[in-house]
């Protein structure tokens, strides 16, 4: 594990899960995957309808209603990982073929002409790669509308169907 990974007391962060994952006992995301409770309002919640994809290196849920609109879908690797640059070739090519299938079945199933793509890493240093459908209409466009304050929300149940219809149409590419 690099330095920066450290604590500030110099201990580096306990390595939990099973192997190849080795999540981190400090990450959020890590610790909602081991289906434990993180602190968070974003996290500490049930996901509409679940995990939409599950492969080897990636998981793929709805996004938190509080932060997104029927639809959008995150995608976040099993293992701790920051970004692009410390993925295997095994889940980049994996992330590759996921993203191959899942943005068209997004398409499909919202009715939207296009998804856009956000990952940050700020607030859970963990990759996880947000796609989000742009609603057509509307004169936003690009980082405008991914700013938009309050987000677009939907209910629970309208963002279940959604991942449902998003799971079927993945399987059916």
């Amino acid at each position: 594990m690099p330095a920066s990974s450290e604590q500030p007391s110099g201990e580096r962060p306990a390595e939990v899960g099973p192997p190849p994952y080795y999540h981190r006992s400090d990450c959020n995301i890590c610790r909602k995957q081991d289906g434990l409770e993180t602190g968070s309002k974003l996290l500490d919640v049930p996901r509409p309808g679940g995990y939409v994809v599950e492969g080897e290196h990636f998981l793929a849920e709805h996004a938190p209603l509080q932060e997104s609109s029927a639809g959008t879908i995150i995608v976040e690797a099993r293992r701790h990982l920051l970004d692009f640059g410390e993925m295997t070739p095994a889940e980049s090519a994996e992330l590759g073929s996921v993203l191959h299938r899942l943005v068209p079945a997004i398409k499909a199933a919202t009715g939207v002409q296009r998804v856009y793509y956000l990952a940050v890493m700020e607030r859970a240093p963990h990759f996880h790669l947000w796609l989000v459908p742009r609603k057509n209409g509307g004169e936003l466009r690009g980082v405008a509308y991914l700013a938009q304050q309050p987000p677009l929300t939907s209910s629970y149940g309208e963002a279940e169907a959604m991942s449902v219809k998003v799971r079927e149409q993945f399987e059916q590419s």
